[in-house]
């Protein structure tokens, strides 16, 4: 009698209080650990790894049923996120009338859906590793809870691993970046003599982006997908680096040009006051009046076209660098807005994107909104640099 109340209350209350009394029915679904094991080591799952979850009673059935009509493949749910559907047929396993199903955990960077699920995934993360509950999706019906003897956890790679490449990379980025800077004249404008904004530009996005593929290649093993919007980002900023040295170029093809002018107009006024000067030695008292004065307007025009051609000149020679951080942000007549919103801009997108790459590995998709704003920045540094100083 005692014992018929027990059984009839743990099939009132199944699922919300244990039950001691008599043997513990297997549940339905539920995770196989890692190599058949049964530690809480064998329920945490990494990035490549695959999932297998055993089903059992009724459920049998109605797999079996779903596979052969060929409705929705069954899928696999990670905290209400779909992350993969069954591949192969499942397999019966070896004690029992009990179906296997593996899922492997691999994300597709080139779908747009899973990369965006893989995503939503990641951002719940603490400490890069993610603690859900699992649970199945049979033949299109609502998901079912996936039962784990320990808490089931899934992590990309390692925390260490993670944050030791993170690092690496950073370190890469600041030494690489350094180098060009410090010891090649790849970032130099080649008119000026100084720092160019527009490659200095270029070249942060190009390394970032680069080291950002190789990290997340590194952690995940598959090849992350650059995103259409990351693209343009690297457009604009090498739109950005040639229209500046276009325009630098052709400042400097129009000051050669002028300081030649002044060059042909400084001979022609020398000629003239060496005619002006003979004239002036043998001319009469009234001739000698009116020549000293067109001699002395002569020499007036020589000192202010040597003066100019002297002033260009300089313009031309190649300055000595003040210093990166000031080459980049003055104009010529000292800190202007529209060359320090474009670095700003670009250190706030840069920070954006590295935070983005370390926590959902993968790139991020700027808005429209971001990359118009970009865009106008770097116009209007392109427009405010035609009547800068060479």
């Amino acid at each position: 009698m005692v014992r018929s109340i027990v059984a009839l209350l743990c099939l009132v209350f199944a699922g919300l209080v244990p039950c001691s009394a008599g043997a513990a029915s297997a549940p339905a679904l539920a995770v196989v650990g890692k190599n058949a094991g049964d530690k809480p080591a064998d329920f945490g799952f990494r990035m490549g790894e695959v999932v297998r979850i055993r089903v059992g009673g009724d459920l049998v059935d109605k797999v079996k049923a779903a596979w052969t009509a060929k409705t929705p493949p069954m899928g696999l749910y990670l905290g209400s996120v779909h992350i993969a559907d069954l591949k192969s047929p499942p397999r019966v396993a070896k004690s029992g009338n009990e179906l296997l199903l593996d899922f492997p955990l691999v994300r597709d960077a080139e779908d747009d859906s899973d990369r965006k699920a893989w995503d939503s995934l990641f951002r719940r993360a603490s400490n890069h590793v993610i603690k859900v509950r699992p649970a199945l999706a049979i033949g299109g019906e609502l998901p079912l809870t996936v039962s784990s003897a320990y808490p089931f956890q899934f992590s990309v790679a390692p925390d260490s691993a993670i944050w030791l490449t993170l690092g690496a990379g950073l370190a890469t980025l600041l030494v690489a970046y350094w180098y060009l800077a410090m010891k090649t004249p790849m970032l130099y404008d080649a008119g000026s003599g100084c720092y160019s904004l527009g490659k200095s530009q270029m070249a942060f996005w190009g390394l970032l982006v680069l080291l950002s593929f190789v990290g997340i290649w590194v952690l995940t093993g598959t090849m992350e997908r650059i995103p259409p919007q990351v693209l343009i980002l690297l457009g604009i900023s090498g739109v950005t680096g040639l229209s500046s040295v276009v325009i630098g170029d052709n400042k400097k093809t129009k000051l050669q040009k002028t300081v030649a002018d002044q060059e042909v107009s400084l001979a022609k006024l020398e000629e003239e006051r060496k005619h002006l000067e003979g004239q002036a030695a043998g001319a009469a008292d009234a001739a000698k009046q009116a020549t000293g004065e067109r001699l002395a307007t002569v020499k007036a025009t020589i000192a202010s076209t040597s003066s100019q051609v002297e002033e260009s000149k300089k313009q031309l020679q190649a300055g000595p660098s003040q210093g990166f951080w000031r080459d980049i942000c003055d104009d010529g007549s000292g800190l202007s807005f529209h060359r320090l919103q474009v670095v700003l801009w670009t250190l706030v997108l840069g920070a954006v994107f590295v935070g983005n790459v370390a926590q959902v590995m993968s790139m991020p998709e700027f808005s429209d909104t971001l990359l118009v704003l970009m865009g106008i920045s770097n116009g209007t540094y392109l427009g405010f640099k035609i009547p800068e100083k060479q």
